[in-house]
C-alpha cells in the first residue's frame, strides 16, 4: 500500500505540474471546425480533430485566425510536416485574399528549420537582405530602427535542427515580447528576432498557418494561446 501511495503521490506532482505549465493557456481550434477561422474554400479541412491542409492548391494561401490580433503572448501548438512548404504567421498584416505579411516560422523540412523571415515581402524592398532570411537554426539576430541585422550565433545550427523529425508530430511555440519573438521546437530555442526596425516592425497582428502550394502536406493539432498586457 506504501508503494501505491507513493506512486499516486508522483502521479499527482507530475499531474500538478502539467496543469501549471499550461495555466492561463486558451485553445484557438475547438477540433471540429473552421469557428473563429477564416479558410480558402477547399483548401484545408478538420480530419479527427487536426487542421490539415489539403494540397489542392497551386497558390499559396492562409488560414487566419480572425478572433483576435494579439500582442504579446505565448502560442503553443503541435505539427507534423510531410510534404512542401509551409509555417506559422504571427503579429502579421492581412493583405486580403488570404494573403498574409510578416513574421513567419518555417515548416518544412529538417534541413530549413529554424527559419524567421517576412513573408510576401516584394522582391525589390530594400529592406529584403535583412528580412527575407531574418534568422537560421542557432541565430539570435537584432535589427536596428533603420534596418540593419546583426547576427550572433548562440548555437550550432545543425545540432538545433536535429532536435526535428521529418513526418512526426513535433510540439512548437512561439513567445511574443515586446521587440523580440522565439520560436522554440520540442522544447529547444531554434532562433530568436529582436526587431526594431521603424517602418517594419510589428507589434501586434495575425496569426495564420501557411499553405503554400502545389502538393504542400502539412498538419496542426492543440493550438493555444496565453496573452499578456
Amino acid at each position: 500500500m506504501k508503494h501505491l501511495a507513493y506512486a499516486f503521490s508522483i502521479l499527482l506532482v507530475v499531474t500538478s505540474s502539467f496543469l501549471c505549465a499550461e495555466e492561463g493557456f486558451t485553445p484557438i481550434f475547438n477540433g471540429k471546425d473552421f469557428t473563429d477561422w477564416d479558410v480558402k474554400p477547399g483548401c484545408w479541412e478538420v480530419r479527427d480533430g487536426e487542421i490539415w491542409c489539403t494540397g489542392v492548391s497551386e497558390e499559396k494561401n492562409w488560414l487566419i485566425w480572425r478572433k483576435d490580433q494579439p500582442s504579446n503572448f505565448t502560442l503553443r501548438l503541435e505539427f507534423r510536416w510531410d510534404n512542401g512548404n509551409s509555417g506559422v504567421q504571427v503579429r502579421s498584416d492581412d493583405l486580403g485574399d488570404w494573403m498574409i505579411y510578416g513574421y513567419q516560422v518555417e515548416v518544412a523540412e529538417q534541413r530549413k528549420m529554424g527559419l524567421w523571415h517576412h513573408s510576401l515581402l516584394d522582391k525589390e524592398s530594400p529592406k529584403r537582405e535583412a528580412r527575407h532570411l531574418m534568422a537560421l537554426a542557432g541565430e539570435e539576430v537584432t535589427i536596428n530602427e533603420a534596418g540593419e541585422k546583426s547576427v550572433k550565433q548562440v548555437a550550432d545550427g545543425e545540432e538545433i535542427k536535429a532536435h526535428y523529425k521529418d513526418h512526426e508530430w513535433n510540439t512548437m511555440e512561439i513567445i511574443a515580447d515586446g521587440n523580440t519573438i522565439i520560436q522554440k521546437i520540442n522544447g529547444v530555442v531554434f532562433s530568436t528576432v529582436t526587431d526594431h526596425d521603424s517602418e517594419m516592425s510589428r507589434k501586434k497582428g495575425f496569426i495564420a498557418l501557411q499553405d503554400h502550394g502545389k502538393g504542400c502536406e502539412v498538419a496542426f493539432r492543440n493550438l493555444r494561446i496565453k496573452t499578456e498586457s
